[in-house]
């Protein structure tokens, strides 16, 4: 029987006592096919302070490997605290070429990484314009981004997304997000979120 592909960890699962070897480990499995060992990667490595580590994280999502992989590699930046890396993040939400699951990854990942940090324009402008974005799931993470890192400018395009009915597997609609967005923008401190669909 060979070696666990999931490395041993020190402390109660907090990811921080993972190896060199075992962060390598940990970012190979992104790739794997298997949805369960990718998502169990992603979650430790999103503990993982190791800027190594992210860089080759970041190397992962700019490929142009298999969606899901890079699609969790946006989810682990997102959570990595390196602010510097929201550029890799917006360019991938804003690549048409790029695949709705990765798109809006980057979009929820620019979320958690900037919340409560300055938003530089650029990123202001490409969180906003994918709020018109043709795909269900990218509009859903764009208003997600918008309302916690207070996008007052995007309101307007919040408001006209209010109606839009497309559901979101195991979330809720478009426009109850924006919804929930609008109330981020308003000043309540952690609404309520909607009932999944």
């Amino acid at each position: 029987m060979g070696e666990p592909w999931f490395p041993p960890r020190d402390g109660a699962g907090d990811g921080a006592g993972v190896s060199s070897l075992g962060r390598r480990r940990l970012v190979r499995a992104l790739k794997a096919r298997d949805d369960a060992k990718r998502w169990r990667a992603a979650t430790a490595l999103s503990q993982v302070d190791d800027p190594r580590t992210v860089r080759r994280v970041e190397r992962l999502l700019e490929s142009r490997g298999h969606d899901q992989g890079r699609a969790a590699a946006a989810y682990v930046l997102g959570f990595s605290g390196e602010t510097d890396v929201s550029g890799v993040l917006a360019r991938r939400l804003t690549d048409t070429d790029e695949s709705a699951v990765v798109r809006a990854h980057a979009a929820e990942a620019l979320g958690h990484l900037l919340q409560y940090q300055p938003v530089l324009a650029d990123i202001r402008t490409a969180i906003a314009s994918c709020l018109r974005d043709p795909e269900p799931e990218v509009r859903f993470w764009c208003a997600f981004a918008a309302g916690v890192l207070d996008l007052q400018e995007s309101r307007p395009q919040l408001e006209r997304m209010k109606a839009d009915e497309a559901s979101i597997q195991g979330w809720w609609t478009v426009g109850q997000e924006a919804e929930w967005a609008l109330r981020c923008l308003d000043g309540e401190e952690d609404p309520p979120l909607p009932e999944p669909a």
